[in-house]
């Protein structure tokens, strides 16, 4: 989980760009930019004054407000495109009834969909009915959700990443190799430690992790303390040999989150590519306050803690989310303005 964070600090960041927004957005789009931002900062106070019952409300729409701040402040962007209309998204209504994990969630194909047009600026996939996510393989491509699960076994989890820093890196040769740390591995797939030669289990296992792929080698360390799981590192080329250019070689096969903490993220459904965790966050959201507002009486069944399974992890994700989405809205922001 993130390290704790002053979410005040957060807001008074994303604050501080209003009086000169992002990209020298002028008219229109400077105004949306604004309200957007103001909107979103309110709905979240308010989300955290509420209990369970209603904030997944509060947080979709803070995070679609704030989705309209990212459009808006994006330098790729033009004028004509940025603006957000309607949801974008949809879940199964029937699968809205019955076990929480198994609701079906998928983009509903139109252009100008906020969902849809917002992955676009991202560079995340979309996906339709014919081929619905569960929100349960939703939740878990979510650091916060994996970690209080609805379902345990269905998709697979974003897993931590960092640097080698002891090889390859303060080489001075530009062909030796740049290494990416990967943990979190189930020890059921990782082979014993200093394994060499084929593992197709683990091969197979890492093809779930788009942003993996291309590695020349594979170095299998064993098993972290405190559970963390099995630990590989990854090999990739690089011709670079500086410090500064081989770390962010190495770390271009991974996805900043947060600000402070790097994960690689699974595939879910049948994209190739992983979700924006903007986008992560909007499916799951979403579906939560659909179920919040539309089967009133099934949430309550779901967050009554005495009788409910997954009653925590809700509580759980929904108070993570306070935090999470807000600094990954600070941090989409500053990389869609530059």
């Amino acid at each position: 989980m993130a390290a704790k964070v002053d979410i005040d600090l957060v807001w008074a960041a994303l604050r501080s760009t209003r009086a000169e927004p992002p990209a020298g957005i002028r008219g229109g789009r400077r105004k949306t930019y604004v309200a957007a931002l103001e909107q979103a900062q309110q709905m979240f106070t308010a989300a955290a004054n509420v209990g369970v019952a209603t904030r997944p409300l509060l947080l979709f729409y803070a995070l679609s407000q704030g989705g309209r701040a990212i459009a808006a402040a994006a330098k790729h962007v033009n004028n004509n495109d940025y603006p957000l209309v309607g949801h974008g998204i949809k879940v199964n209504p029937s699968t809205l009834v019955g076990p929480i994990a198994k609701a079906q969630v998928f983009g509903d194909n139109t252009t100008a969909g906020s969902f849809t047009r917002l992955s676009k600026f991202l560079n995340s996939p979309t996906w339709d009915s014919t081929a619905p996510v569960s929100l349960g393989e939703l939740w878990n491509t979510l650091p916060e959700g994996s970690e209080f699960p609805l379902e345990r076994s269905v998709g697979a989890v974003p897993l931590p990443v960092s640097v080698d820093e002891y090889r390859g890196l303060y080489q001075a040769q530009t062909a030796s190799p740049v290494q990416l740390i990967v943990t979190g591995i189930s020890t059921d797939i990782a082979p014993p430690p200093q394994h060499t030669g084929p593992a197709p289990a683990l091969e197979a296992f890492l093809s779930q992790y788009p942003k993996l792929a291309g590695h020349t080698a594979i170095y299998v360390k064993g098993v972290y303390p405190h559970g963390q799981g099995g630990t590989v590192h990854l090999a990739y080329p690089s011709s670079q040999s500086g410090y500064g250019e081989r770390t962010a070689d190495a770390l271009a096969h991974s996805t900043l989150y947060r600000l402070h903490d790097r994960y690689v993220f699974p595939a879910v459904g049948v994209n190739t590519d992983s979700l924006h965790p903007v986008m992560a966050w909007w499916a799951v959201l979403f579906a939560l306050s659909m179920l919040a507002r539309y089967q009133p009486e099934t949430w309550a069944d779901h967050i009554a803690v005495d009788s409910s399974k997954v009653a925590v992890p809700i509580e759980q994700l929904l108070t993570e989310a306070l935090t999470a989405v807000s600094e990954l809205l600070l941090q989409t922001i500053v990389d869609v303005s530059q």
